[in-house]
C-alpha cells in the first residue's frame, strides 16, 4: 500500500487520516514508565502524526495534573544536536517539554538546541517531495514553547496551555510547504478558559496559532448550551460533539453495540470515533 516510501521507511502511519490523543494521563508518565511514554509523549504524538498528514483530535483533561517546572539556568545546558529529519524534529520537542515536565523533586538542566544539520530553506525533500522550510519554524515553536511554560513555573499545566502547544506544533507543521495539518481540541462546556480561547478579544496572542485547530465541547444530553451557543455567535466555535453517543452506536440508525465504549474522542473532521493513541 501507498508508495514504495511507506515500506522503505516504515511510515504505515501515513496511510491513515485520523488520529486522537488523550492528555488524561499525563500526570502519570513521569519517570521510566514501562509503556516507554512520558508527559510529552501527548505532543510528541500530535507532532509525528501530522507531520505524516495524518489529522489529529486532542482533550484537555491532563489540565491540572503536572506540575509545570522551568529548567535552572545554572546547571550546565544540555546541548541537543537535532537531526535532519522528522523524527529529529520530533525528538527534539520531547526532550525541550520533559525539561519542563519529569522533574521527580529534582531540577533540570536547560536545553541548547544545535540547528545546523538541519537542511537550508528551500532544498528538496527527497521523501515526501516539495522543498525544505529550514530550521525556522522549529526554532519557533521551541521559542513558543519555552515561553509558554516559563509562564506557568511552579504552576500546573493549564488547559490553555495544552492547546496552545498542540497549536504551535501546527503551525510549525503546516510551516514545512507541501505538509498540511488538521487538528481538532475537545474541552468542557463548563469551561470557561476552553470555551473562551477562539475569543480573540480576550486572548489576542493566539491569533497566531488558534486558527490551527477546530475547537470543540464534549456536550452532554439535556445541558443547557446558551453559554457555548453565545460564543459560537461570535465566531463559529466551539462545536458540540456527544461523546456518550459516540460510544454507544455505530450509526444513530442502529441499535446501540456499545463497540466503541473505549473512546476518549474523534479526529479533526469528527467522522472517526477514537481511543488514545489510535490511528
Amino acid at each position: 500500500m501507498g508508495t514504495s516510501l511507506t515500506e522503505e521507511r516504515g511510515l504505515f502511519a501515513a496511510l491513515n487520516n485520523c488520529a486522537f490523543v488523550s492528555t488524561e494521563n499525563i500526570g502519570t508518565l513521569e519517570g521510566d514508565h514501562p509503556t516507554g511514554l512520558s508527559p510529552a509523549s501527548p505532543f510528541t504524538f500530535t507532532m509525528d502524526a501530522s507531520m505524516l498528514g495524518v489529522g489529529v483530535g486532542f482533550d484537555t483533561l491532563g489540565a491540572g495534573k503536572i506540575m509545570v517546572k522551568r529548567p535552572n539556568a545554572k546547571k550546565k545546558a544540555q546541548k541537543v544536536v537535532i537531526a535532519d529529519s522528522r523524527e529529529g524534529w520530533v525528538e527534539s520537542l520531547e526532550v525541550l517539554l520533559n525539561s519542563y515536565f519529569v522533574h521527580g523533586g529534582k531540577d533540570h538542566a536547560t536545553v541548547e538546541f544545535d540547528y545546523s544539520r538541519i537542511r537550508k530553506k528551500g532544498e528538496p525533500i527527497r521523501g515526501f517531495g516539495g522543498t525544505a522550510s529550514g530550521p525556522q519554524p522549529l526554532m519557533e515553536l521551541h521559542d513558543s514553547v519555552r515561553d509558554c511554560l516559563n509562564s506557568l513555573n511552579g504552576k500546573a499545566l493549564t488547559i490553555t496551555a495544552i492547546v496552545d502547544i498542540m497549536n504551535m506544533i501546527g503551525k510549525c507543521v503546516i510551516a514545512g510547504n507541501v505538509r498540511r495539518t488538521a487538528e481538532i481540541a475537545f474541552g468542557s462546556a463548563e469551561s470557561e478558559e476552553y470555551i473562551s480561547l477562539k475569543d480573540y478579544d480576550k486572548n489576542p496572542y493566539r491569533m497566531d496559532f488558534g486558527w490551527t485547530s477546530n475547537n470543540s465541547v464534549f456536550a452532554e444530553l439535556g445541558m443547557d448550551y446558551s453559554n457555548v451557543v453565545s460564543r459560537i455567535w461570535k465566531n463559529g466555535e466551539p462545536g458540540f460533539a456527544w461523546l456518550e453517543n459516540m460510544r454507544k452506536y455505530g450509526r444513530m440508525a442502529d441499535p446501540q453495540n456499545d463497540k466503541d465504549r473505549r473512546a476518549a474522542g474523534g479526529n479533526p473532521c469528527l467522522e472517526q470515533t477514537l481511543e488514545s493513541y489510535e490511528l
